[in-house]
């Protein structure tokens, strides 16, 4: 069927093909966008943060003090009085641990090749690769002489660290084509001695690539005014636990905590969730709205198809009767239906760039990637088809006879 001869037809009644194509244009565009927020948001619920056993790893956190923050030599003794609670396995002082927000550092890395600067998490304390079960894919784990060492806060920012060990993916980043363990940071003085296989940041990024990108350096800082303890339960008891270990840091350093602020003891596996809560609610969100209108504009199709049907009984009748086929009835309806829809797909890629930028524009979103454009338009013309089938059936069985009679 000649392409010029659907365009006529469709001209002869222009109003309903002409909503039809408003309507997938209006639902390509938002489709488009809200796969690719959809997919933002799901990054961080789906990477593999690399915490083994969840369940049995539990956080000390918000320990603020009234006055000057604690020494290195106070947080030593606290884990050693944490390290005694029955029922605790390991634990492990912290200045920044995955999944709390209210304390982050960041350091930016330049790749060794490219020279592009890149954003990592940095994560502070001891023992921290056997307190949060990492899994160590190359090098070795931090010495009891790097673990014992006393970060100063005040030289922090220049990231000279002796040894850190950083995350596989930030390996790659950084190395390419080359081996990291036994080479030094870029942009610091830090060697590099192992390689973790994963470890989310404690601000998950929308960039996937970037969602692993952190940096484990080894020691207690001294005077920094938010300390965390990670600890390993040898039970999974953790409310019972969690009682004893607070009556610890009370009777330790209750006298010279914030007042009004709680203490928090929560299990990694609340805290993620927490911390996941609003991506996954947005999720729900953006699945929910993308559905809408897509039913809609099926329904949409799917009315248009059966009316074009209604109209044509005459002619498609004669048809049958000149010898047309059922496939060939079938295959006329879907022509066109496709014809519009895809009409309407093309407007609305050009709709969803537009939006995309003024996204862009107001509320800092990424660029939209290429590859959303044709899985949009190729999402919308399956379902197209799929909604003009039944009419398009409808259709075949029309016999010539029916046709006659509607004269």
């Amino acid at each position: 069927m000649a392409m010029w001869l659907i365009v006529r037809r469709q001209l002869r009644r222009p109003l309903m093909p002409l909503l039809v194509i408003f309507q997938v244009a209006l639902a390509c565009a938002i489709t488009c966008n809200a796969l690719f927020l959809l997919n933002q948001q799901l990054m961080p619920i789906l990477a593999s943060d690399g915490i083994s056993d969840p369940g049995r790893l539990v956080f000390l956190h918000n320990i603020a003090a009234r006055g000057d923050p604690w020494p290195a030599v106070r947080m030593r003794g606290l884990k050693a009085d944490l390290s005694a609670v029955p029922g605790v396995r390991q634990v492990s002082y912290a200045a920044t641990l995955p999944m709390i927000s209210s304390a982050q550092w960041a350091q930016d890395v330049r790749t060794a090749e490219s020279n592009v600067k890149v954003s990592a998490t940095v994560y502070f304390g001891d023992n921290l690769i056997n307190s949060l079960g990492l899994q160590l894919t190359g090098g070795r784990d931090f010495t009891p002489e790097e673990e014992a060492t006393t970060l100063d806060i005040n030289i922090m920012g220049s990231h000279k660290y002796e040894a850190v060990i950083i995350t596989e993916a930030l390996a790659a980043r950084l190395f390419p084509n080359g081996r990291a363990v036994g080479n030094l940071l870029p942009d610091s003085n830090s060697q590099i001695v192992g390689v973790v296989a994963h470890l989310i940041r404690n601000n998950p990024t929308k960039d996937s690539r970037a969602l692993e990108y952190a940096i484990l350096v080894p020691g207690i800082v001294q005077q920094w005014a938010v300390p965390m303890f990670a600890v390993r339960l040898a039970s999974s008891d953790t409310d019972q636990t969690c009682k004893n270990m607070l009556l610890v840091l009370k009777q330790d350093v209750g006298s010279e905590l914030l007042p009004g602020d709680q203490i928090g003891c929560d299990s990694y596996a609340t805290l993620r969730n927490q911390e996941l809560a609003a991506p996954l609610a947005a999720v729900w969100l953006l699945s929910g709205v993308t559905l809408v209108v897509l039913i809609v504009t099926i329904t949409g199709i799917l009315g248009m198809t059966g009316y074009w049907v209604q109209q044509r009984t005459r002619s498609i009748g004669v048809c049958r009767a000149l010898g047309a086929r059922r496939s060939d009835v079938i295959r006329e309806v879907l022509i066109e239906n496709a014809v519009v829809v895809g009409m309407g797909a093309i407007v609305g890629l050009v709709a969803a760039y537009g939006i995309n930028l003024w996204l862009m524009r107001h509320y800092e979103l990424s660029h939209l990637p290429l590859s959303y454009f044709p899985v949009g338009a190729l999402l919308l013309l399956v379902l197209g088809q799929l909604a003009a089938l039944a009419p398009a059936h409808r259709a075949s069985n029309i016999q010539p006879i029916v046709a006659t009679r509607a004269i």
